[in-house]
């Protein structure tokens, strides 16, 4: 009966975070023009790519462009390919990120310290109007936070409990993560992991 309260417990409040995540970052996501100069820059590039075909080599006004890695202009290209060119299917992944962030949230919560713990930091981060302001605006940082964050989760995850397949959600997470904006991924959570691993020993 504990296990089935428990998991029905689980259930609704996943519900509530989805519901919320909804209406926060996919409600009328499309019903407003491109902001200058990052959305502008981050929809044409994948719009070339899905145009050209090449997806390997990143252009933008049709000059070759390496500024910035190719992950999220993948994303994007795909968001197009499945939803067509529009403002909507250009911001999806950004929204799903975030939302996907927030469940992260609820679910390393409860693993790691309690139910209510991981419940309530959703709820926290899901209202805060920062990050609801991020997920409706295209920029590389909250692709790279998402992925950021599930690297830690899974590392602090493999500290705690073990297991082969923590490890492997690490290394794929922080390779997309450098994927996403560079090396920095590689320098911000190796700092953390040394520091963690050496006060914890």
């Amino acid at each position: 009966m504990k296990v089935q309260a428990g998991t029905s417990t689980a259930l609704g409040r996943v519900a509530i975070l989805l519901l919320l995540s909804l209406l926060f970052f996919f409600v009328n996501l499309g019903d407003y023009s491109l902001k200058e100069p990052d959305e502008g820059r981050y929809a044409e590039i994948p719009r070339e790519m899905v145009e050209s075909g090449d997806w390997v080599v990143p252009y933008f006004n049709y000059t070759r462009y390496f500024e910035k890695p190719p992950f999220l202009y993948w994303a994007t290209a795909l968001s197009f390919k499945l939803f067509g060119l529009n403002e909507w299917a250009f911001r999806f992944p950004n929204a799903l990120c975030a939302l996907l962030t927030v469940l992260l949230v609820y679910f390393a919560g409860r693993r790691l310290f309690s139910e209510e713990t991981g419940f309530i930091s959703a709820i926290v981060l899901c209202s805060s109007f920062s990050f609801l302001a991020m997920a409706r605006i295209v920029t590389l940082d909250m692709c790279f936070a998402f992925l950021l964050f599930l690297s830690l989760c899974s590392c602090a995850l493999y500290f705690r409990q073990g297991g082969r397949r923590y490890l492997i959600v690490f290394y794929l997470s922080l390779a997309c993560a450098t994927l996403t904006k560079g090396p920095v991924a590689v320098v911000l959570v190796g700092a953390t992991v040394f520091l963690y691993s050496l006060t914890e020993r």
